[in-house]
């Protein structure tokens, strides 16, 4: 003897409800981003949480710092992170030494740089500042004492969580315009351990 249809059909609209319930519970969380974690601002240095071996790792992707911000310098060798942070830019640099100042054709800008040592070692000596100019021209760092402005960046070593700040001068061509700062690591290898600052 044939059941009657009614307690199938009545049944209905509760499983259409479960299976509703059932599907629709995941999309929320599935849509909804997951919370980013704090980062460091961008260093321009690949290695930053990326293999620097991978082709176009960071570099594609880097943007140049600027004055005021903090940048994560991560070498290849191991315990060896500096956060390095360009606190203000001058240009001219003078000398405190009324008779001191750069040969004719030249001038001088300075970078106050502060250091600090983050990584899980000491931190050896400091590596290479850079300054570029607008035509693409590299101006090395040059030794000129006291500024008036303060005293220049000086430190062989650096203990774990040691900081170190103070100015390094770029002597340039009179009517050089400068575009941008580097620093790079000391033991860098395959274009890694290196920030750049736009000024």
């Amino acid at each position: 003897m044939r059941q009657p249809a009614l307690p199938v059909l009545a049944l209905l609209p509760l499983l259409l409800i479960g299976a509703t319930a059932c599907s629709g519970a995941p999309e929320g969380p599935a849509l909804a981003p997951a919370a980013a974690p704090a980062v460091p601002v961008d260093d321009g240095a690949p290695g930053a949480g990326e293999d620097p071996a991978a082709p176009g790792a960071a570099r594609s992707a880097a943007k140049d710092a600027h004055v005021g911000d903090a940048v994560r310098v991560r070498g290849r060798q191991m315990g060896r992170h500096l956060q390095a942070v360009l606190n203000a830019y001058v240009d001219p640099a003078v000398s405190v030494e009324k008779n001191y100042a750069p040969p004719a054709g030249k001038r001088w800008v300075a970078a106050s740089m502060s250091f600090v040592n983050v990584g899980g070692d000491s931190y050896g000596e400091l590596g290479h500042m850079w300054a570029y100019d607008s035509a693409g021209g590299r101006h090395r760092v040059v030794p000129t004492g006291e500024l008036t402005t303060g005293k220049p960046l000086v430190f062989d070593s650096l203990a774990v969580g040691q900081r170190a700040e103070g100015w390094v001068v770029f002597e340039i061509p009179e009517k050089a315009r400068i575009v941008r700062l580097q620093y790079q690591d000391a033991n860098m290898q395959a274009n890694s351990a290196e920030g750049f600052w736009a000024v």
